[in-house]
């Protein structure tokens, strides 16, 4: 049996049951209110109100205390949606944490879970979650201390886009969610997600100007549809966190404003089976959506952070070993300090016997003899220089036709469209844009080109997804390549 907490700015909203392959199904629904200020957009304000208004709430419900996820809509857990190359879980970390990566957090720390995969496509669709480790660690020890375990925290917004997803039935619709002041818009055009925007609406529903917040939400959606030529209009507008009575009032009054906006409360998907009181489903969106089935193919924020500790923690043992290492050092100072005396008495006895040597007869060979050995070092300098570059000229890399023959040759044997995009001379570097169909065949395409002995180095960067003038989609990849010395008489015949 599963439990997942919404934490809102004035609610703790609770749903206990399991999420199945074929659904989601509730048994209890639970809901009590957060302390006054406790709790400010998912930000803890009073730590010791909030562990008190937990216990409280678990105690008078006799709640599991194991296998909690925690949901918040907070800016300091932020969720993006990647599309991304398929690859394993691994690798899919890796890049999570390149496209997440922010200065900003002095501890960041990025989780993922996999949405969806097209293997025919090779892609694969990620939720992205981020947050600052510090952040996380404040939920932990909050709940922990009210006696609860947590196994993971997400952001509801993206947990709500996943559960409405199979309700829009591949039409146009915008569903709206109010948290107290907190109003989350998402868009779905032809059943696919789009975009979700979050707003503070400032007058109470019921009223004639919260109908006109709700249309001037409405107005900036249909706007980003314009911008996305996305000529479809919005045939529904489904609205959650009100009661039955607000929404139809809502309803009328959208419809003295826009008649072609058919407006009525969210319902409950046919995968979700509440066991009693289904009508509180709109009040409950973020924490039934929680419950939902993952793929295995995830990488938790609890875990996440864990690694993330892990890390410090072998930087302190680091420390530990240094400190000792420190103290050998100090011993080695004081050891140097004693060769030193040691010094200053044999440099006495030197200095001694630099007045013996200071004789006219022996000052008048010393002088003969710098002036050969100046005039040998000269030639010797002058003739060593020459050879240099005379091996510098020949080993030069010359962009000439065989590099251009060569990266052709490699390109065609994959089908891969290559464009030359620049030559510096002064480094030897060629700069490639590859381009095909397949990421595979770009990678065996560059993977060619490293065991050439025409490069020194090939580097590349990340793909990006294009289309061509026909609409196909496909894959590029800025290549960049290192001309490799060439190969003068004498390194040919220290290689034979």
């Amino acid at each position: 049996m599963s439990v997942t907490v919404f934490l809102s700015n004035t609610n703790i909203q609770i749903v206990v049951g399991p999420g199945t392959s074929k659904g989601i199904k509730v048994k209890r629904l639970v809901s009590v209110g957060v302390p006054g200020g406790a709790v400010l957009n998912g930000v803890v304000m009073d730590e010791t109100a909030l562990v008190t208004a937990i216990q409280e709430c678990w105690r008078i419900n006799k709640l599991p205390k194991n296998d909690v996820t925690l949901i918040l809509n907070s800016p300091q857990l932020r969720a993006n949606i990647i599309d991304m190359p398929m690859m394993p879980d691994k690798k899919t970390t890796e890049y999570v944490q390149r496209e997440t990566k922010d200065s900003r957090l002095s501890k960041p720390v990025s989780a993922w879970y996999m949405i969806e995969k097209d293997p025919k496509a090779k892609t694969q669709k990620v939720t992205a979650e981020t947050a600052d480790g510090q952040f996380i660690d404040t939920y932990v020890s909050i709940f922990a201390r009210a006696g609860i375990k947590l196994i993971d925290i997400h952001d509801g917004v993206n947990l709500a886009i996943n559960l409405l997803k199979g309700t829009t039935r591949n039409r146009t619709v915008v569903y709206m969610i109010l948290d107290g002041t907190s109003l989350v818009t998402i868009f779905f055009a032809k059943g696919q997600y789009f975009y979700h925007s979050t707003k503070r609406v400032f007058n109470q529903p019921g009223s004639g100007e919260f109908a006109k917040e709700i249309f001037g939400a409405i107005s900036e959606i249909r706007q980003f549809a314009s911008t996305q030529k996305i000529d479809d209009p919005i045939e529904e507008l489904q609205f959650a966190g009100i009661g039955e009575q607000q929404v139809a009032r809502l309803a009328e009054d959208m419809g003295e404003i826009d008649s072609s906006i058919h407006l009525s409360a969210v319902n409950c998907p046919s995968y979700v089976n509440v066991k009693e009181n289904a009508k509180q489903f709109p009040y409950f969106v973020y924490p039934v959506a929680g419950l939902a089935r993952m793929s295995a193919s995830r990488l938790d924020i609890l875990t996440a952070n864990k690694k993330s500790a892990d890390k410090f923690i072998r930087k302190q043992n680091l420390l530990r070993v240094l400190v000792p290492a420190i103290g050998f050092l100090v011993l080695l100072a004081l050891i140097y300090g004693t060769i030193m005396v040691f010094v200053i008495i044999r440099s006495n006895q030197l200095a001694e016997l630099n007045r013996q040597n200071s004789d006219p007869a022996t000052l008048q060979d010393v002088l003969r003899y710098e002036e050969i050995s100046g005039v040998i070092t000269g030639v010797g300098s002058r003739q060593g220089g020459l050879n240099m570059l005379h091996k510098y000229l020949d080993s030069y890399p010359i962009p000439d036709s065989e590099v251009n023959k060569i990266i052709k040759t490699a390109a065609d044997k994959y089908g891969v469209k290559v464009i030359v995009n620049s030559y510096d001379s002064n480094t030897g570097i060629f700069s490639i844009t590859a381009q095909s169909a397949e990421v595979e065949l770009i990678n065996q395409f560059i993977a060619d080109l490293m065991k050439m002995d025409k490069f020194e180095k090939v580097d590349y960067t990340g793909y990006a997804a294009i289309q061509d003038k026909n609409g196909d989609s496909g894959w590029q990849i800025n290549v960049v390549c290192s001309l490799a010395a060439r190969k003068t008489n004498n390194s040919a015949e220290g290689d034979a």
